[in-house]
């Protein structure tokens, strides 16, 4: 027979069925000649499952004539002596329910091959097993990329190398940092730049070496072209952070840059707010508006995300700084005491993370550079787990290509993550781990963060003059060395261990030691310092309403006797930019964006 000569394709015992087809004779055609109307019933019934799924993925009618079509182009050509047992075959092996008897006659392929002119061949009875839902058939279609089973849709395939933070050479570096910027100059639609913007801001948050390549590959001159021409604020915003990360710097809108400076204290910090409502009445602008640059430590940290960053009003700040304290410090002794024992801190840390969530949100610091009207914002802290106590700074902002800070520090974070660090009182709060690194409070290390600010400042705007310094502090008694009396002086004894560590503690926390250092450095024009006295000083955790009313009491006060010297202040601080300055930014623009810089 003709149909054993065709068999031999399959040599895996693949049971088929096997139907009669009658010509002129007896005898069975060749299988050579058969068509589409000649296939068997399993095979006819599984591309009937086949085009039954397709026609499932869409209902509209243009598709369904292309697959009408497609499958009648297919069924003219196919060759069921080799195509249609593979069909079979893949129908078989996908099947997973037992096979049951049935009444169709099939044959052993293989043993068909040699028994073939043998009348008396043997013969048994099978079915293709069919599964409860239809024919599961991946492998048949296996050229059309479909899947057959019920899973869920496929998630969107990311690129490895997109995924993960691989190393790659430096010339492969290179490559993808000038394809970025290239696929940003081609962008023509306002969603095609945003799109491409924000991939090379990711692209640099994922690699920050590639800053680098970015920035002498024209990054910077590319952004600034796209932002002239563009007035969508959206895509604005996405530039701002890009050009941020690169390390670019808006023109100060001032004379020169100005500088806020706050230190830590705790709930004293209400004695800020007090100064600062003092400033905004006599310039008629905001904390924000009048300051290039914000700097604070521990409770300056908070206020400067908060001011800043968040850009929040100073009574509605007052209002949550003592709803928030009377939260966290309300503690019983027993309570305090062993939680001091077994995690070092006396307060609920957790609640403290909580409610700093709450208030100043988990955005993270870099990205808050989007909003123009925000300034350069630093909190600092201290590392405790390196050799050597360092200060380090959470930062908003990224220094210029080839600019290095003393300070450690990163824009990476979020904003509460910043101030709890910050603000990590040793033996109020526990320590706050980040990456590898163990932060406490920066008080500890620098609790006047003046200095700190000043050298960030001058590295961000390295050609500018400083044009005020504010520095705030948090209260302070008067010197014994210019006390009336001698009442409080102690004998010349031998000091206690607890006294020496005090007295220690208090060496390190001190902030007049700065301000006398830049009292003398500065001109009287440039740098102001305000630090009120206190009838007493009260303790960083003080929630009795009294005393509190007592510390804005000695904050009015401070106001009244030095009225003139926050008048001169505020002139200050609202002195514009001259016509040169102007000219001068003017022209280093429009080098920027002809590219004369080199960058």
């Amino acid at each position: 027979m003709s149909f054993s000569k065709n068999v031999v394709h399959c040599r895996r015992c693949l049971a088929t069925t096997i139907r009669p087809y009658s010509g002129g004779s007896n005898t069975v055609e060749s299988t050579t000649k058969m068509n589409a109307r000649a296939m068997p019933a399993v095979q006819w019934r599984v591309l009937a499952q086949v085009k039954d799924f397709l026609s499932k993925l869409s209902n509209d009618s243009n598709f369904q004539n292309v697959l009408n079509k497609e499958f009648a182009r297919i069924l003219q050509k196919i060759q069921p002596s080799v195509y249609g047992t593979e069909i079979a075959r893949n129908f078989k092996q996908t099947a997973d329910v037992e096979p049951k008897k049935s009444e169709v006659k099939t044959v052993d392929l293989e043993n068909s091959s040699n028994e073939s002119n043998n009348s008396n061949t043997e013969v048994t009875t099978q079915v293709i097993p069919k599964t409860e839902g239809g024919i599961n058939f991946p492998k048949v279609l296996n050229g059309l990329g479909i899947s057959f089973t019920n899973k869920d849709p496929p998630k969107e395939v990311v690129p490895k190398w997109k995924a993960d933070n691989l190393v790659i050479s430096q010339s492969g570096m290179s490559s993808r940092t000038r394809h970025v910027i290239f696929s940003i100059a081609q962008a023509e639609t306002i969603e095609s730049k945003l799109h491409r913007v924000e991939g090379l801001t990711n692209h640099i948050k994922q690699y920050p070496e590639a800053k680098n390549n970015a920035v002498k590959g024209g990054a910077i001159r590319l952004l600034l072209r796209v932002r002239h021409r563009t007035k969508e604020l959206h895509v604005q915003a996405a530039i701002s952070e890009a050009l941020t990360i690169l390390g670019y710097s808006n023109p100060l809108p001032g004379r020169g840059i100005r500088i806020l400076s706050i230190d830590g204290g705790g709930i004293r910090g209400i004695l800020v707010l007090e100064m600062l409502k003092k400033l905004e009445e006599i310039t008629g602008k905001r904390v924000h508006e009048m300051f290039d640059f914000i700097c604070g430590v521990s409770t300056g940290a908070i206020l400067a995300c908060s001011l800043g960053i968040l850009q929040k009003d100073l009574d509605q700040i007052q209002k949550n700084y003592k709803k928030l304290s009377t939260q966290v410090f309300t503690q019983s002794t027993i309570k305090g005491t062993s939680s001091l024992v077994w995690s070092h801190s006396y307060y609920d840390t957790a609640l403290w993370e909580k409610l700093l969530k709450m208030e100043l949100g988990e955005e993270t610091l870099i990205r808050t550079s989007r909003n123009k009207n925000t300034p350069k914002v630093a909190a600092v802290s201290a590392v405790v787990n390196h050799e050597r106590v360092s200060a380090y700074i959470f930062r908003n902002y990224s220094l210029p290509w080839r600019v290095q800070s003393q300070y450690m520090g990163s824009n990476e974070h979020q904003i509460w993550q910043a101030a709890r660090a910050s603000a990590a009182a040793p033996t109020y709060f526990e320590e706050y781990k980040l990456g590898n690194l163990l932060h406490q409070d920066g008080g500890i290390l620098v609790n006047n963060p003046t200095a700190v600010a000043i050298h960030e400042a001058k590295l961000l705007w390295p050609d500018s003059p400083i044009q005020c310094i504010v520095s705030f502090g948090t209260g302070r008694t008067v010197p014994t060395h210019l006390a009336s009396d001698n009442t409080n002086m102690q004998a010349a004894n031998v000091s206690s261990w607890k006294n020496k560590f005090m007295k220690i503690l208090d060496s390190a926390t001190d902030t007049e030691a700065v301000n006398t250092m830049l009292n003398d450095l500065l001109p009287s024009n440039v740098y102001y310092r305000f630090n009120p006295y206190l009838t007493e000083m009260l303790s960083m955790v003080e929630i009795d309403p009294f005393k509190l009313e007592q510390l804005e009491k000695d904050a009015i006060m401070y106001l009244r006797r030095n009225e003139d010297k926050f008048q001169r202040a505020a002139k200050t601080l609202l002195e514009k930019r001259t016509s040169t300055q102007k000219v001068m930014d003017w022209v280093h623009l429009q080098k920027e964006l002809l590219g004369v810089n080199g960058k």
